[in-house]
């Protein structure tokens, strides 16, 4: 099973990716970077990364050689409202890989999982009282991708992740963080990486647009799972 991965380098990302390359299920991960992630990660032998150098411009050979992917794990964006990173990057490659994928028959609807935020706002006309643009920005991209997913239902489904507060190692003491804010206000990041990843490898049954609390508690599901699994 091959996982595509967009903004690898990141504190969320990175994760993403380690808990890609430790699910016994997964046998490929792609990694869209714009330069090599470091040896120590770049050297995983079920890790390739490719380079990207403008985000907005996807090569159809590329998107062709990687096309027999189950998805997409698409991580990157600001949280202070960014048109390339948070808007034009995601749709050009949702675009891109959609005229792609409607070349090819037999084949299950492509998962593109999105990393999205608790604050986001889809409707434009919302008075809101900090980080207006930056949130209703990425909640443009929600209704573009998921209106994308439902006109093109034979080849795609899009799920948008919308964590609260990630405790990230880079936190001082994260479970604490986690324990403090609650279910519905946080996530650690581990719960997030492997709830993510359960999304573009399966998803059956879950909702296109998905909160903190689902995520917390399938996330911690799939991590008992997932030790389990790895066991000697």
């Amino acid at each position: 099973m091959k996982i595509l991965i967009v903004g690898a380098s990141g504190s969320i990302g990175s994760q993403v990716l380690l808990h890609c390359l430790s699910h016994p299920d997964i046998t490929a991960v792609v990694a869209f970077v714009r330069r090599n992630l470091p040896a120590n990660i770049s050297g995983h032998p079920k890790l390739q990364c490719v380079i990207i150098q403008d985000f907005s411009k996807w090569p159809e050979e590329v998107l062709h050689a990687h096309s027999d992917a189950v998805g997409m794990l698409w991580n990157m964006g600001t949280n202070t409202g960014d048109m390339l990173a948070d808007l034009e990057y995601p749709l050009a490659f949702i675009e891109s890989m959609g005229r792609v994928l409607e070349t090819q028959s037999s084949r299950p609807p492509f998962k593109y999982v999105h990393l999205s935020g608790k604050f986001v706002r889809q409707n434009q006309e919302e008075k809101l009282c900090f980080l207006e643009e930056a949130r209703k920005m990425k909640g443009r991209l929600e209704t573009r991708s998921l209106a994308f997913a439902n006109n093109h239902a034979a080849i795609w489904k899009t799920f948008i992740v919308r964590p609260g507060a990630v405790a990230t190692e880079n936190l001082l003491i994260p479970g604490v963080i986690a324990t403090v804010l609650g279910e519905t206000l946080s996530v650690r990041v581990e719960e997030l990486a492997a709830f993510m990843t359960y999304l573009a490898m399966d998803g059956r049954g879950e909702d296109s647009l998905i909160e903190n609390t689902r995520i917390v508690r399938k996330g911690r599901e799939l991590l008992e799972q997932h030790r389990n699994n790895i066991k000697p």
